[in-house]
């Protein structure tokens, strides 16, 4: 998959920040062993002078080398294997005094026999999911922050107030985050405006990505634009967001229905439900209208999709926006 310049730079820049760190502790660990042992820094200095004193035979001109070529090689191999007594007297394994790179394939160089290593494809995919949620306010939603203050607390046509409903969908949504696996069921969030989707949704990424899971949360209006833009774009990055919300652990769909529907926007918005379906990818939708409405703006391939594959999540009550805005009005005026 194509990345940025900006994506490619930035896990660039953490693998070389991750090897220059495990170079640094090595050197640290290795001048900590040589005081304590410093037979050991001098076998160090030989070894690396037999590659001087190889150098100067192979210049000398002399006709027969071997014998002192064979010297210089089992000089050699004897301070080796002292080295490796002096680490086993020490209960030193034999590779104490080695690098500890964070992936020990490529050795933190991102390619392993001219192909790219499977840490640097993890650290690319990393920073393209922080690119596309970069503008997403992650800090300013959380489970904490969830209040029922703006939910009626008195039952209307059901025997729970839409209090007691929104507190089993907050509980609901924590069990979700706090449980989440790459094999964590669909969610598909359904209710008004203002009740809270946004915001259960941005706390489920908060936590989900701080357990290491790469999630991509973004509004079904910009991500479609965004698909679009690049399939019909000159660059290079054709399916650079499609690619992303295919393969991402959790994708957070937000607004479903408030785009703008097209023949193109329908077929990417399939492709992307079907795909995570068979790659068993969960996905969270949040929507302000219910199935009938979904059914009037998709063709059946997808709202078979939605009822068959999500677990429904109701959210009631009025918009929580405006309700805030009448208590701090009520609030100015007294």
């Amino acid at each position: 998959m194509p990345y940025s310049r900006e994506v490619y730079e930035t896990a660039r820049t953490r693998l070389e920040a991750l090897r220059q760190l495990a170079l640094r502790e090595n050197e640290e660990r290795k001048r900590s062993f040589e005081a304590i042992n410093p037979e050991y820094a001098k076998l160090e200095q030989g070894i690396a002078q037999t590659a001087i004193s190889l150098t100067r035979v192979m210049l000398s001109g002399q006709k027969d080398i071997t014998e002192s070529v064979a010297a210089i090689r089992d000089n050699n191999l004897a301070m080796q294997r002292r080295q490796a007594e002096i680490l086993r007297e020490n209960g030193c394994p034999p590779d104490y005094l080695e690098p500890r790179y964070h992936c020990a394939k490529c050795c933190d160089t991102g390619f392993v026999d001219g192909k790219t290593c499977e840490c640097f494809k993890n650290l690319l995919q990393r920073a393209a999911y922080e690119e596309l949620n970069r503008s997403t306010p992650l800090e300013l939603c959380s489970f904490r922050s969830f209040s029922m203050d703006y939910y009626p607390d008195r039952a209307e046509s059901s025997s729970l107030s839409p209090r007691q409903i929104m507190e089993r969908v907050k509980k609901t949504c924590w069990d979700y985050a706090s449980g989440f696996t790459t094999q964590s069921p669909n969610l598909l969030f359904q209710g008004g405006v203002g009740l809270g989707k946004t915001h259960l949704s941005l706390a489920i990424a908060g936590k989900v990505i701080s357990k290491g899971y790469g999630v991509v949360y973004g509004s079904a209006p910009n991500f479609f634009n965004a698909i679009e833009s690049e399939h019909f774009g000159r660059g290079e990055d054709k399916q650079y967001t499609l690619g992303l919300l295919k393969s991402c652990d959790l994708l957070i769909l937000d607004d479903l229905g408030t785009e703008f529907v097209t023949q193109f926007t329908t077929a990417a918005l399939y492709d992307i439900l079907n795909t995570r379906i068979l790659r068993r990818r969960p996905t969270i939708i949040s929507t302000n209208f219910h199935i009938d409405g979904l059914k009037q703006k998709y063709d059946d391939r997808i709202t078979s999709r939605l009822s068959g594959n999500y677990l429904r999540v109701q959210f009631v009550g009025s918009d929580v926006r405006i309700t805030l805005k009448v208590k701090k009005s009520g609030k100015s005026a007294n």
